[in-house]
């Protein structure tokens, strides 16, 4: 499962000061306070699911190009553990200024694992980055960026290699079409990734955050549903 890096922010209201004279009789005292219940209308609701915006950004196969003053390849590569062989950036794209990078390991003859982890990062260096999960699987995606106000989101992770298609469907927005990426000898899964804006205000300081992804499936080339997964936070997510 991909590391998910949620951004949840607070609204923080401001008080108002009111420049009218003071009156020339005493205030009457205020009336009993109202007891009306609140309503659907005006209570926000406890979950917080961001609209997005995809975006037409095509991922593409490693190693990373360049220029990498920030050492973002040395970072992301040193991550992986297990497996043999080198760590290479299998998977990068870049957009508004970031990066988005995943490395891998060929997997040992004999064994059911992907050896990986993958980045988002500033192209100067710095940014959120972690190990992923080495169970070999169909299909496992993750999400991370976002934080509404039309932050950068990326949705990724690995596929069966008879994937030859993906769909992303999000709560609040249109569908998102991805092709996988080859990753490379001696590694049994193909890696994707897509890219959106989340649009809106933030999360409110009482409300939960959820992915803005509902599903992910994979096709294979004869147009079959060969993988399906759903995205949640919590013990409901099969992705």
């Amino acid at each position: 499962m991909l590391v998910v890096l949620a951004v949840v922010a607070g609204m923080v209201g401001a008080d108002r000061l009111n420049d009218r004279p003071l009156p020339l009789t005493p205030t009457p005292t205020a009336g009993p306070t109202s007891t009306t219940a609140p309503t659907k209308a005006t209570v926000p609701p406890l979950r917080w699911i961001p609209s997005v915006t995809p975006l037409r950004v095509k991922a593409q196969p490693g190693p990373y190009p360049g220029p990498d003053p920030g050492g973002i390849v040395r970072d992301v590569t040193s991550l992986v553990r297990g497996c043999q062989g080198k760590s290479r950036v299998r998977l990068w794209a870049k957009i508004q200024g970031k990066v988005w990078l995943i490395a891998a390991k060929p997997t040992p003859p004999g064994q059911q694992r992907v050896c990986w982890a993958s980045a988002l990062m500033n192209q100067g260096g710095g940014g959120s980055l972690g190990v992923q999960s080495p169970q070999l699987k169909p299909l496992r995606a993750g999400s991370g960026g976002g934080g509404g106000n039309r932050q950068l989101g990326v949705v990724s992770g690995m596929v069966t290699k008879r994937a030859v298609r993906l769909r992303v469907l999000f709560h609040k927005g249109h569908p998102l079409d991805l092709v996988p990426v080859d990753g490379g000898d001696g590694v049994p899964v193909n890696f994707f990734a897509g890219f959106y804006l989340e649009t809106g205000p933030p999360p409110a300081e009482h409300q939960r955050r959820e992915s803005p992804v509902d599903r992910v499936i994979a096709f294979d080339q004869a147009g079959n549903r060969v993988a399906e997964c759903r995205m949640r936070f919590g013990p409901s997510n099969t992705c």
